[in-house]
Parts: C-alpha cells; structure tokens; sequence
C-alpha cells in the first residue's frame, strides 16, 4: 500500500512537472555526458559504457537534474550553468600553436593564442553588424573586418 501511493505520487509529481513547467531546454549536463560516452574508445567500449551508465543510473541522474533544474534555471535567466563544448574551442596545431575560444554571453568570442615559443596573446572578437573586431584586453581595436550579406570580406584593417 505505501509503495502504491509513493509510485502514484511520483507519477503524479512527474505529470505536474512536464504540464506546468513549460520549458524545452538544452538537456546540456545529459548531451555533454552522452557525447563523453561517444569519445571514450571504440563502438564495443562506448556501448559498454552506454549500458553502465543506464544501469547504473548517470544518464537518470543527469537527465533528471536537466529537467527538474538546470533547464528550469536556463529558461528563467537564458543562461547555461553547464556550458556545452560549442560554447569553447580549443586547437594545437603540429607546431605547437594553441588557439583557445571562449563565447560570451553577449555574443563576443574571447580568444587567446599561445605560439610554440610561449608568446602569448589575449584579445576579443566583437560582431557589430557586418563589422567584424578584434579587440585587444584594453578595449583598444587591433583589427576588423567589413562583411556584405554574404559573410564575404569586403575590407580589412589592422591597426597597431
């Protein structure tokens, strides 16, 4: 009888949350688990770990903590606790060279590059428009670009 009412409640708890909550969201803690999974090794090892996780319960834990919260808080403050992998960039290319990126909320794109030797430089992409800038860490212009309608270069300046 005390299982029968705690399954009804959850059930009923669970109706009332997907009815009054109203919000979609990006499911960003569930997709950035799953997509771990598809890197860990071969199709025999990421299937293993697939069926770990659903038994032992991550992808639950994780999916329940999307809906219930995470997706809750995104749709109020339209911001993401848990920041997906197209919100940074990270690259080493065969010399060595280290380009990483950062997305900004406002829509800017913070870049630092490290050359092979250590020299470093921070500056910030900012998109106005089809004027493209390259601002450095204080808030002085090295570079933009003007773009037409079909994101082609139509003038370049770099600036010192």
């Amino acid at each position: 009888m005390r299982i029968r009412k705690f399954v009804c409640a959850a059930v009923l708890a669970s109706f009332l949350c997907v009815s009054l909550n109203s919000c979609y969201g990006s499911f960003a803690l569930f997709n950035k688990v799953h997509k771990w999974n598809g890197k860990v090794g071969g199709k025999w090892i990421n299937e293993v770990v697939y069926l770990v996780f659903w038994i032992l319960p991550v992808y639950e834990i994780c999916l329940g903590a999307d809906w219930l919260i995470l997706n809750t808080i995104e749709f109020w403050t339209g911001s993401k606790l848990v920041s997906m992998n197209n919100d940074t960039y990270q690259e080493t290319d065969a010399d060595g060279n280290k380009v990483y990126a950062v997305r900004n909320t406002d829509g800017s794109l913070s870049v630092s590059i490290t050359d092979a030797n250590g020299k470093k430089a921070d500056f910030t992409l900012e998109h106005d428009g089809n004027i493209i800038r390259a601002v450095d860490t204080k808030g002085k212009i090295i570079a933009q670009e003007i773009v037409d309608a079909n994101s082609e270069i139509v003038a370049q300046t770099a600036l010192k």
